[in-house]
């Protein structure tokens, strides 16, 4: 238990180090806006297709794996929502609350699959990525832009399109999705590795993590932390506990037990992903609201997930 508590505090430690480095104006004001659109732009990206183009699209346990974790992704987003809509919060609130509960630490996830359950969990992690990562960011970007497409479309003072418009321009211009279909595509097609371009993305995406935690943690307002109140909340028994939950019931319901479903709850009782902040920033959610949900997640999973790990082996054998 300990061992996997000492697993989170490096990540936690990385957003302090952000945030006392945005405090003390290190290295320059403005830095690290700057570092916000590099991540967004160049390193997420890069990790993105570095991942789709390297995994094994052909197990079989593929179709399970996807329908489980969709229908967890599926039923957190309903449960967010209905939350939402109870505290009446407005638009870009909501959206960071979804990104809370249904986006996971990919990193995390295939750290501890691997030092957990071994190759076969690794694998495994991999795979729920694959289906996962795609998933999330596509639902995530059009929930966006049709809670709050327009509106932040007139706040930057450009015309307003149609909807389908909003969201056909927010698909294909968001570099995540992009580098999901361009890599997953150029991997079925057989074409993967690329000499020298997977080489040169493989080392920007291991740049990624700690980039993007640290920017995470400069964006950091303590002042907004202790203004969250029940939307941290609600969005922390979406992310921990509905979506574990959801996805140890299609793990029972398909008769899935052992290292696959145990890898499979490692969604759900990780924290959310640093990327939320920066498509919070890009899409006009409540980017602040979202840095404070990420920082706190991470810090109560100090304590939360070795308990929910524990308690899944017992389960899950």
């Amino acid at each position: 238990m300990l061992s996997l508590s000492v697993s989170i505090v490096p990540i936690f430690l990385l957003l302090m180090i952000g945030a006392l480095c945005q405090r003390w104006r290190f290295p320059a004001d403005g830095f690290w806006s700057g570092v916000d659109k590099l991540a967004y732009w160049v390193l997420f990206p890069a990790l993105l297709f570095s991942n789709t183009s390297t995994m094994d699209f052909s197990n079989p346990l593929l179709f399970r794996y996807g329908l489980i974790l969709l229908l967890a992704m599926a039923g957190t987003a309903v449960f967010v929502f209905a939350c939402a809509f109870m505290l009446k919060v407005k638009a870009p609130v909501t959206s960071s609350m979804l990104q809370a509960g249904v986006r996971f630490n990919t990193f995390l996830t295939l750290a501890l699959a691997s030092s957990l359950y071994g190759a076969q969990g690794l694998t495994l992690a991999v795979l729920g990525a694959s289906v996962l990562i795609p998933s999330i960011n596509v639902f995530v970007v059009v929930s966006m832009v049709l809670l709050h497409g327009k509106s932040t479309a007139l706040q930057r003072g450009k015309a307003v399109p149609s909807l389908s418009q909003l969201v056909i321009n927010a698909l294909i211009r968001n570099p995540l999705i992009v580098s999901i279909v361009l890599g997953a595509g150029l991997n079925l097609a057989g074409l993967t590795p690329i000499p020298l371009v997977s080489d040169t993305v493989s080392i920007l995406a291991k740049a990624a993590l700690p980039m993007v935690l640290l920017a995470v943690g400069a964006s950091v307002r303590f002042e907004v932390i202790r203004s969250v109140g029940m939307t941290f909340v609600w969005s922390a028994v979406a992310r921990f506990v509905v979506f574990t939950g959801l996805v140890a019931l299609s793990c029972w319901w398909l008769g899935i037990t052992g290292v696959p479903a145990l890898v499979a709850i490692l969604f759900g009782v990780v924290p959310t992903a640093a990327s939320g902040y920066a498509l919070a920033r890009q899409l006009g959610g409540d980017s602040e609201r979202m840095a404070a949900f990420i920082t706190l997640q991470t810090l109560l999973c100090v304590v939360t997930l070795p308990v929910s790990v524990l308690l899944s082996q017992h389960i899950f054998g």
